[in-house]
């Protein structure tokens, strides 16, 4: 019997894309087959792994605390929606329903809302990898490593040091030149209205 696949309509996949682009950049296996499927390699439904359940001791677990805050400075983060508004109009784009509109429109803006948002990652801030190395080369971690810094996959056993795989570089903030805020009035105000007489 032949099984009849119904379209995707857009905005499931809109957002089922940014979750398969996660997960293909987070795991190189995953690359893999998703590369075998597109060469005609190997079927679809074989690109997730098969689950094998089995119960295993855990040999250790790690666990990071949020950070707890006393106070939550809210100007940054408003001054950095506005710079984002501003650049790339990003807040114009998340509250509107972009449902009716076509891959093709959707596509468009995309690109000049990716355009406006670098601009202002590389004009207020410098961020650098968290390790340098190539993805998917080996590397060791010391026994005293950041756990903020790295985060460990897989089966962790002993106290290392470690020898894996990197899957994915990480990311952090070297170097911080966000404007200095001497008003805070305004800074709730990601755009003003607009009235043309």
């Amino acid at each position: 019997m032949t099984k009849t696949i119904k379209a995707v309509s857009f905005v499931p996949r809109f957002f089922g894309a940014f979750g398969q682009f996660f997960k293909y950049m987070g795991s190189g296996d995953y690359a893999a087959r998703c590369q075998q499927v597109a060469a005609g390699d190997l079927l679809a439904s074989e690109v997730e792994p098969k689950v094998i359940t089995e119960t295993i001791d855990v040999i250790r677990e790690i666990e990071i605390a949020a950070p707890t805050l006393d106070t939550v400075n809210e100007d940054g983060a408003h001054q950095l929606l506005q710079l984002l508004q501003q650049e790339a109009r990003f807040v114009d784009f998340l509250q509107e329903s972009i449902g009716d509109y076509t891959d093709a429109d959707v596509g468009a803006a995309a690109r000049q809302i990716h355009a406006g948002c670098a601009n202002v990652l590389k004009q207020y801030f410098t961020i650098d990898a968290v390790n340098s190395a190539t993805e998917n080369s080996r590397v060791e971690v010391h026994s005293d490593y950041d756990a903020k810094q790295i985060k460990l996959e897989g089966r962790v056993e002993g106290t290392g040091p470690y020898t894996g795989t990197l899957i994915h570089p990480g990311w952090k903030i070297t170097d911080t030149r966000l404007p200095k805020v001497t008003n805070t009035d305004n800074l709730t105000i990601l755009a003003p209205a607009e009235v043309e007489v």
